[in-house]
C-alpha cells in the first residue's frame, strides 16, 4: 500500500486548471481521502494476492460507499478522475473502492428490472464484471463466438468462453458480450451464479488484487426484455469505454505520482543525513522531467473524460490516446524513478516493485496501448465523411 496523503499537493496545483468555476466539491473529495486512510489503517492491503486481500479490497469499498463516498453518475466527470487518482495513490487495486464500474452499463442501459435488481447491490460495496475477451482475442468484439440461441419461454441460452476476466470470483453480475440470435453484437447483465457459468481462475503478475481469468457460459439463461442492455452491443461498449479508460488512466498516473514523492522523500532523506553529499544532476533533471510528465498527462486525462461526459465526436480518440498515453508515461515514470532509489526500490516487498508490476497490467488492460495508439492514428487520417475503424477493445484483463 503506498502511505501518505501526498496526493493532495498533486491535486492543488491543477486545481484551478481544471476546475476554474469551482464545480467540484472539493471538501468532499478532501473527506473521501482523509475517509480512504482511516478505513485502509481498519482494513490494511498490503498483502500478497489471494483471498484474504481480495476480502479486504472487498471490504474497503463496502466501507467507503458506507461512510458516502460512492462517486455516482450525478457527479462531475472530473471528480470521478481525481477520486480515482486518489485512490491509486495509496494503491492500484483500489481501483473498485469508489465507483459503479462497469456496473454503470447496467445502470445506463438496463431495463428496469435490472436496475432495481442490481445497481443498488453494486451501490452497497457488491461488485460488477465485464466479459468481452475471448481467446481469439480482444480486438474484434463484433465477431465474439460467444451466441445465444432461443430457448424454451422465450429465453436465449448464451455459451462460450471468456478470458482474461477481472473481478472473476468477486463479481456479483458480468456484463456480458455477445452475439445475439440474430448475430448481432449485444450484452446482458448475467447473475455470477446462475446456473451454467464455470469460473477458472489464472494468477497473474500484477492488478492481481481480484482474481483473474477464464469465465465459460453453457447455455446460461438469458431473458431478452429484461437482462439485455438496450442499444447496440458495439456502441454500448464503445461508448462506456470512452468514459471508463479516463478512470483506469487516473488510477495509474496517481500510483506513479506515488513513486514520485516516494523517491523524492528518500533522495531527500539521504541528502539531509550526510549518506550522500549530493543529489546528482541527472537525478534531479529526471525528477523535474517526471513531475512535468505525470501533471501533463493528469490534464489530458481530464480532458479525456470532460469531452466523452459532453458526447464530443473525438472522445473516443481522445480516450484511446489518453489512456495510451497516460499509462505509458505512468509505467516509464515508475522505472525511471525507482532506479534512482538503487537496490531499495527493488525489494520484493517495495510498494515501487508492486506499482511497476501493477502497471505493466494497465498497458494491456482496456487496450493494449500501441492498438489504442493505432485507433487514434486511424481516426486522425480518416475524412470526417468515412467511417472510423470499430473501437479495439481489450485483449487482456479489463480493469
Amino acid at each position: 500500500m503506498n502511505a501518505g496523503t501526498g496526493s493532495g499537493s498533486w491535486l492543488r496545483a491543477v486545481r484551478p486548471v481544471l476546475d476554474p468555476g469551482d464545480q467540484i466539491d472539493w471538501d468532499r473529495l478532501a473527506a473521501m481521502e482523509s475517509g480512504l486512510d482511516q478505513v485502509l489503517a481498519a482494513h490494511p492491503i498490503d498483502l500478497p494476492a489471494g483471498t484474504e486481500r481480495s476480502d479486504r479490497l472487498q471490504a474497503v469499498r463496502q466501507a467507503m460507499v458506507e461512510r458516502g463516498f460512492l462517486v455516482t453518475r450525478a457527479d462531475p466527470p472530473l471528480y470521478a478522475v481525481l477520486a480515482q487518482f486518489i485512490c491509486g495513490y495509496r494503491d492500484i487495486d483500489l481501483r473498485d473502492a469508489v465507483t459503479l464500474g462497469h456496473a454503470e452499463l447496467i445502470d445506463e442501459y438496463g431495463h428496469p428490472a435490472s436496475r432495481q435488481r442490481w445497481v443498488p447491490r453494486i451501490a452497497a460495496g457488491g461488485l460488477a464484471g465485464v466479459a468481452i475477451t475471448e481467446p481469439h482475442g480482444g480486438s474484434r468484439p463484433a465477431a465474439a463466438r460467444t451466441r445465444a440461441t432461443l430457448g424454451p419461454g422465450g429465453t436465449w441460452l448464451v455459451s462460450g468462453r471468456k478470458k482474461w476476466i477481472s473481478r472473476l470470483t468477486e463479481a456479483a453480475v458480468f456484463v456480458v458480450f455477445f452475439q445475439d440470435p440474430d448475430g448481432r453484437l449485444a450484452a446482458a447483465a448475467v447473475d455470477a451464479a446462475a446456473p451454467g457459468i464455470r469460473r477458472q481462475p489464472v494468477a497473474p503478475t500484477g492488478v492481481a488484487g481480484w482474481t483473474w481469468g477464464i469465465l465459460d457460459l453453457d447455455e446460461v439463461a438469458v431473458d431478452p426484455e429484461r437482462d439485455v442492455l438496450r442499444g447496440d452491443g458495439m456502441f454500448l461498449l464503445r461508448k462506456h469505454f470512452a468514459s471508463y479508460r479516463s478512470l483506469v488512466t487516473a488510477t495509474g498516473i496517481g500510483a506513479a505520482a506515488a513513486v514520485f514523492d516516494i523517491v523524492t522523500a528518500g533522495l531527500t532523506e539521504r541528502r539531509d543525513s550526510g549518506d550522500v553529499p549530493r543529489l546528482r544532476d541527472s537525478a534531479l533533471v529526471t525528477l523535474g522531467r517526471t513531475h512535468a510528465q505525470l501533471v501533463t498527462a493528469l490534464l489530458g486525462t481530464a480532458m479525456a473524460a470532460q469531452l466523452a461526459h459532453a458526447g464530443n465526436d473525438r472522445a473516443e480518440q481522445w480516450g484511446w490516446e489518453m489512456k495510451a498515453h497516460g499509462i505509458d508515461t505512468a509505467h516509464h515514470a515508475a522505472g525511471e524513478l525507482g532506479l534512482l532509489l538503487g537496490a531499495a526500490g527493488y525489494q520484493a516487498d517495495s510498494p515501487i516493485a508492486k506499482i511497476r508490476r501493477d502497471l505493466e497490467g494497465l498497458l494491456i488492460a482496456d487496450g493494449i496501448h500501441d492498438s489504442l495508439y493505432r485507433s487514434a492514428g486511424i481516426r486522425h487520417t480518416t475524412r470526417p465523411a468515412v467511417a472510423a475503424e470499430p473501437l479495439l477493445q481489450p485483449v487482456a484483463v479489463p480493469a
